[in-house]
């Protein structure tokens, strides 16, 4: 068993606050980058729109969509 950090605290959060279902979600960690698998464009707003939530300084955040890659910006 391992320790939540605030970091993992602030993921689950930002998917519970957007009402996407975590099973219709893949993330994974990438040197530098958050990459996140979703179902639909509207799915990858909505956590977009959340971003701020996230504890993850200094990393880009990515969007992968029914096969087409979206690179985002730097998490701040």
């Amino acid at each position: 068993m391992f320790d939540l950090t605030a970091a993992d605290y602030s993921l689950l959060s930002w998917i519970q606050q957007s009402g996407i279902p975590a099973h219709s979600l893949s993330l994974r960690f990438h040197p530098g980058c958050l990459m996140v698998q979703c179902q639909t464009i509207e799915d990858a707003t909505k956590l977009w729109e959340r971003r701020s939530i996230l504890q993850l300084s200094g990393i880009e955040l990515c969007f992968r969509v029914n096969g087409v890659f979206y690179l985002a910006t730097a998490i701040k």
